[in-house]
C-alpha cells in the first residue's frame, strides 16, 4: 500500500485540479488493494477447519474384539494388536444385524472419517445414525463397506478416503460421512449392520473435521 502524503492548504486556498486528480488516485489504489487483502483474508478464515481425532472409544452396546483376536465364527485376524490409532473393532458377526456400537461425540462438524471394514464384504450393510442434541437424527443406510481381508479398489458406492494394511494384509478402509446439520451439535453416532450375509467392523477411532465459521 503507497505511503499517502498529505497536501495541507489553508482556509479558503484554492487546491490545483492536479493535486486533486493525484489525491483520488492514490485513494483508489488504496482501497482497491485493501479491498484484495480483506478478500483474501476472507477466503483463508473459510478455508480454515478444525480436525478432531477421537481414540479408544468405548461403546455401551455391542461387543469389542482385540486386532489379534478372533471375531466368534471368523477365521483369522489382523496380526497385530495396534494399527495406527486403532486397538479395538466393534463388530457383531456374520448372519446377524442389529447395532454395532454407539460413540458419544459432543461437538459441531462438517465431516465425519470412521475406519470400517467388513468380512465377507463388498456390499451396502451399514447403516450410520447421528444423534443431535436437540434430540432429532439424521440416518444414512445402505452404506457399501468394502471387503476386509484383502484390499479392494476404491469404488463410487462410497469410495473410501485411504486405507492401512496389516502386516497379513487385512485393510481397514478409511470413509467419510458428512453431517447434513453442521450447525448442530451432535450428541451420538451410531453403527448399525443391516445385512446378514456381511459382518462389518468399526474401529475404536474416529475423526470429524468442522469449517470454522467466523463469528
Amino acid at each position: 500500500m503507497s505511503k499517502f502524503e498529505p497536501i495541507r492548504k489553508k482556509p479558503g486556498e484554492l487546491i490545483r485540479s492536479e493535486d486533486w486528480n493525484k489525491i483520488q488516485e492514490e485513494v483508489k489504489a488504496d482501497l482497491e488493494t485493501l479491498g484484495e487483502e480483506l478478500r483474501s483474508l476472507r477466503e483463508y478464515i473459510d478455508t480454515m477447519a478444525k480436525s478432531v481425532t477421537l481414540i479408544n472409544l468405548d461403546s455401551p452396546v455391542g461387543a469389542s474384539y482385540r486386532l489379534n483376536e478372533e471375531v466368534p465364527g471368523e477365521v483369522g485376524n489382523y496380526a497385530i494388536s495396534v494399527l495406527g490409532y486403532i486397538t479395538k473393532q466393534w463388530v457383531l458377526g456374520l448372519e446377524n444385524t442389529g447395532d454395532i456400537c454407539r460413540f458419544g461425540i459432543l461437538d459441531f462438524f462438517d465431516l465425519l472419517y470412521y475406519w470400517s471394514g467388513a468380512r465377507n464384504g463388498g456390499k451396502e450393510t451399514l447403516e450410520i445414525t447421528l444423534e443431535y442434541v436437540d434430540g432429532t437424527m439424521h440416518t444414512e443406510s445402505d452404506l457399501f463397506i468394502n471387503e476386509c481381508t484383502g484390499l479392494r479398489p476404491r469404488g463410487e458406492q462410497n469410495p473410501y478416503v485411504e486405507y492401512l494394511l496389516s502386516p497379513n494384509e487385512r485393510v481397514w478402509y478409511k470413509y467419510a460421512l458428512r453431517n447434513p446439520r453442521p450447525n448442530i451439535e451432535v450428541r451420538y453416532v451410531s453403527f448399525k449392520d443391516t445385512n446378514e450375509e456381511s459382518a462389518p467392523r468399526i474401529a475404536n477411532v474416529i475423526q470429524h473435521v468442522a469449517r470454522i465459521r467466523p463469528v
